[in-house]
């Protein structure tokens, strides 16, 4: 049995011990159609768990973690909050990798009352942090702990609320912010800041792009996964062309990825937007 396979479980036997562990589910490409290789899980596959908690804190330090697996731990990051304005928080134990989404157990108590009063069809606030739920749960899910309490919330978040999109709008306002990057990036690079735009080309630049073509596939109706993930298996061999980058600290390196990468903008935001947004005479 692999060490993956004995956190899962042994991750599921805390949980039905410990008394804040209200909710535990599992979701990701360990619950996927294993029948479909894009979409299943492989030996590089990680753990994704959402937990509801009376106890949130509890996650903030690993000290919960040392007797659940017997797997010695490599590293605990507390990342960025979400839903709630809880963490996420990513673990790497030896063989083994996993994602655990905190939920404070009243916030999502409170959440599934205002689905149960039909708020999530009013409230954008909480239609938008439902849709953080739902595009995660969609392809599968499975309770491992507390199902009763919470399965007919989720049949309900995937039934009433859409995934999160881009309206025109928001396309035409990423388009006008690359284009206000791009100038700033071709600036910087006339003046020898190599990392600098290095570091625009990719965090600015490519990001809008991906964000661009996940849109359009899913206006397309077609498989697609969100940051980039599994590209290569789901894209054209042009398409990931068009989305790598090559971006030595050089400057003729560097400016041939920025014209790659606007040239990339002009014809996405062509196919999501038309003639309502063009790039200007710079």
């Amino acid at each position: 049995m692999s060490h993956s396979r004995n956190f899962a479980e042994a991750i599921t036997r805390w949980a039905d011990l410990e008394p804040t562990v209200k909710g535990l589910v599992l979701f990701g490409s360990q619950v996927r159609n294993h029948d479909d290789h894009i979409w299943s899980a492989d030996v590089h596959s990680d753990w994704d768990f959402h937990i509801i908690t009376s106890r949130p804190k509890m996650f903030l330090e690993s000290t919960w973690l040392k007797d659940v697996t017997g797997l010695e731990q490599h590293a605990y990051a507390v990342r960025t909050p979400r839903f709630g304005g809880m963490p996420k928080v990513n673990v790497a134990l030896a063989g083994c990798e996993a994602d655990l989404v905190i939920f404070p157990f009243h916030t999502f108590q409170a959440a599934r009352l205002g689905i149960s009063l039909g708020l999530h069809r009013h409230s954008l606030r909480l239609r938008r942090k439902l849709q953080d739920l739902a595009i995660v749960i969609r392809p599968g899910w499975k309770f491992l702990k507390g199902a009763t309490s919470w399965e007919a919330m989720y049949n309900k978040v995937i039934a009433e609320v859409e995934d999160p999109r881009l309206d025109d709008d928001t396309v035409r306002n990423l388009a006008e912010a690359f284009v206000c990057d791009y100038i700033w990036a071709r600036r910087k690079l006339d003046r020898g800041e190599l990392i600098a735009v290095q570091r625009i080309l990719h965090r600015e630049l490519a990001e809008t792009n991906l964000r661009l073509l996940h849109e359009l596939k899913l206006r397309r109706g077609e498989r697609t996964f969100p940051d980039a993930r599994r590209l290569e298996r789901i894209a054209t061999a042009e398409q990931v062309n068009l989305m790598s980058i090559s971006s030595r600290p050089e400057a003729g390196t560097l400016r041939e990825a920025i014209e790659q990468h606007a040239g990339t903008l002009r014809g996405l935001s062509k196919e999501i937007l038309g003639d309502t947004w063009r790039w200007p005479a710079i």
